[in-house]
C-alpha cells in the first residue's frame, strides 16, 4: 500500500499545475495574496477542547493525507494547445508539436473508446453504461462560467461551493474575504467573441485519479475554450454607492475553462461538472517538458533508473 501511495504521489506531481483566473475579476485591490491552510481535522459541531500538540512532521503528514484525498488533479496527457499558425517556425519543432497534438486526440479517443467497452454489461449486442456527454460541455462550460463570475463579484460563496472544486473554491474565498469593506464588485457579460473560432472544446478525457486510500477516482475532464468581452465595475457602499473612479473597464478575453466530474466505477453515472480552473495556452517548450517529466516520473514510480 504504501508503495502504492508513493507512485501515486510521484504520478500526481506534473497535474499539479496552478489555476490561473480571470484577470478581469482579480484586478482588485488585495488581488489573491490570501491562502487557506487546510486542517487535518474538523472541530464543526464538537466541544472546543485543547489539540493535542503534534510535531511538525506528523502535522505535515497529516495535512499531506488530507490534501491528498481531497485534491483535485489535471489528467494526465491534459493539453491546451495553441492555434496552428503559433506554432513552432523551425521544421522539426514544427512536426513534433503536430506529433504530440495529433497523439494526444488519438490516446483520448482510445481511452474513451476503451471506457465504452468497459462499461458494457455484456461484450456483445449491450449498450455501453459509461456517456461523455461531450456535447454538453460547452453550454454547461458558458453557464458556469457566467455563474462563477457572476458569484465571485457578488461575493456568493455558496455558489462557487457548488460549482467549483473545493481548492479552487478555497482560494475564491479566501481572495473574497480580502476585499475591502464596503467595496461592491459588478461583472457583465458583454457578448462573445470570435464566434467563428470559439466556444470550442480545446481538450477533452478521462481516466483516473489516484485516492489516499489507495482507490482509483473514475474522472472526466473538458476544457472549453471561450472568447468574450466582459466588463467589471467597483462601487463604494460607504460613500452612498459611488463608483470608483478608474475601476469601470472592459476587455476582451479568451479563457480556457477546465471542468471537471467525478464517476461511479460501477454505474458510470456522473456528477455535475466542476470548475477547475482555468490554463492558458501550452507553448512547444512547455509541451516537451511536460512529455519529458511524465516519462520521467513513470519510469521513476515503476522503478526504474
Amino acid at each position: 500500500m504504501a508503495e502504492r501511495l508513493r507512485a501515486s504521489r510521484l504520478w500526481l506531481l506534473p497535474f499539479l499545475r496552478p489555476r490561473s483566473y480571470s484577470p478581469i475579476l482579480f484586478t482588485l485591490p488585495r488581488g489573491i495574496t490570501a491562502t487557506t491552510t487546510p486542517r487535518p481535522y474538523s472541530t464543526k459541531g464538537r466541544a472546543q477542547k485543547r489539540p493535542k500538540q503534534l510535531s511538525p512532521r506528523a502535522l505535515q503528514r497529516a495535512e499531506a493525507r488530507h490534501i491528498e484525498s481531497n485534491m483535485s488533479i489535471l489528467l494526465p496527457g491534459t493539453l491546451v494547445s495553441p492555434p496552428i499558425w503559433r506554432y513552432p517556425k523551425q521544421p522539426d519543432k514544427f512536426v513534433k508539436m503536430l506529433w504530440v497534438v495529433f497523439r494526444s486526440y488519438t490516446q483520448t479517443l482510445w481511452s474513451t473508446l476503451t471506457m465504452k467497452i468497459l462499461s458494457q454489461p455484456t461484450i456483445l449486442l449491450s449498450r455501453p453504461r459509461f456517456k461523455f456527454h461531450k456535447s454538453a460541455a460547452v453550454p454547461t462550460a458558458k453557464a458556469l462560467h457566467v455563474r462563477m463570475s457572476e458569484a465571485i463579484a457578488a461575493a456568493d460563496k455558496e455558489i462557487l461551493r457548488g460549482i467549483c472544486t473545493s481548492e479552487l473554491y478555497q482560494t475564491l474565498a479566501a481572495t473574497i474575504d480580502s476585499r475591502p469593506r464596503g467595496t461592491r464588485t459588478e461583472w457583465q457579460l458583454i457578448h462573445y467573441d470570435q464566434k467563428w473560432r470559439y466556444p470550442r472544446i480545446a481538450d477533452w478525457r478521462v481516466g483516473y485519479k489516484p485516492l489516499q486510500n489507495g482507490d482509483m477516482q473514475l474522472v472526466k475532464q473538458a476544457i472549453v475554450s471561450i472568447s468574450s468581452v466582459q466588463r467589471i465595475a467597483r462601487y463604494d457602499d460607504t460613500k452612498g454607492g459611488i463608483k470608483i473612479a478608474g475601476s469601470d473597464r472592459s476587455r476582451r478575453m479568451v479563457e480556457h475553462l477546465v471542468l471537471q466530474a467525478n464517476m461511479d466505477k460501477l454505474t458510470y453515472e456522473s456528477d455535475p461538472w466542476k470548475i477547475w480552473g482555468t490554463l492558458p495556452e501550452m507553448n512547444y517548450e512547455e509541451i516537451i517538458a511536460n512529455i519529458e517529466n511524465e516519462r520521467a516520473l513513470a519510469i521513476q514510480a515503476g522503478g526504474g533508473t
